[in-house]
């Protein structure tokens, strides 16, 4: 007949020196220990945190079968739970993330905006590509209207921003004086007369050649217009009091 611990005949009838009284408690004694170090190589540093933390590090060695699963189950819990904690930080960060991205665009694009006003308000230098038309007038003998056509066509052609003479030239500017004796918005120009525009070059070109245009229209005056494209025009102008 087997004996009921598991040992086989011969193990019963000599028992080995380190055997307790008690074959079934040498027995559990084993699993347990068997048990504790497959817990604790799974668990890791969490087990022996949860076994320091709690003051079981004597008893765990003396534990059942069932306190060990409670544990596990317990550990497990707990892991699940911070498992779900570090989701919501990082949905919570990434959203965060986003909704910063999302408010860096709109700051970018509000801040394009407002320097593209300023642009054209005159409040702000502006520097791009453009053309650099030069009027020479040494009979004095071209007029407002004259210069008024240039302004409107290189506006007509895609003009972002126009320096007259160091002039900067807006929406409300005006061209007023006599012919030798020009002024933009009251203030005096002096030939030869240069206008900077930063725009499309060859569309600003363009506008100012074409048959009958401003060029013709100097040049029936009796004085001469050359337009040249420049890479990068600088007009630093402002209006007054900006």
């Amino acid at each position: 007949m087997s004996d009921p611990t598991g040992a086989v005949p011969e193990a019963a009838t000599t028992p080995d020196p380190g055997t307790t009284p008690s074959g079934g408690r040498r027995w559990n004694r084993t699993v347990s220990g068997i048990v504790t170090a497959a817990l604790s190589l799974a668990l890791g540093f969490g087990l022996v945190v949860q076994i320091r933390s709690t003051g079981e590090a004597e008893e765990l060695a003396g534990a059942t079968e069932d306190d060990l699963v409670r544990i596990l189950d317990d550990l497990d819990t707990r892991e699940e739970q911070l498992r779900g904690q570090l989701a919501e930080r990082e949905r919570a960060v990434e959203e965060l993330s986003d909704g910063r991205s999302q408010s860096g665009s709109a700051l970018a694009e509000a801040q394009r905006r407002a320097d593209a006003i300023g642009v054209l308000t005159g409040t702000l230098p502006a520097r791009g590509p453009g053309l650099r038309l030069m009027i020479q007038d040494p009979e004095g003998a071209v007029t407002t209207a004259v210069l008024l056509d240039a302004i409107q066509e290189l506006r007509g052609a895609g003009a972002e921003a126009i320096q007259v003479d160091g002039v900067r030239v807006v929406v409300s500017s005006y061209v007023g004086g006599t012919p030798g004796e020009l002024t933009v918005d009251g203030q005096e120009l002096s030939a030869p007369y240069e206008i900077l525009a930063i725009g499309p070059p060859s569309d600003l070109e363009v506008a100012l050649n074409v048959s009958g245009g401003v060029v013709a229209d100097v040049a029936r005056a009796g004085g001469s217009a050359s337009v040249s494209q420049v890479d990068e025009v600088v007009i630093d102008a402002l209006v007054p009091g900006s």
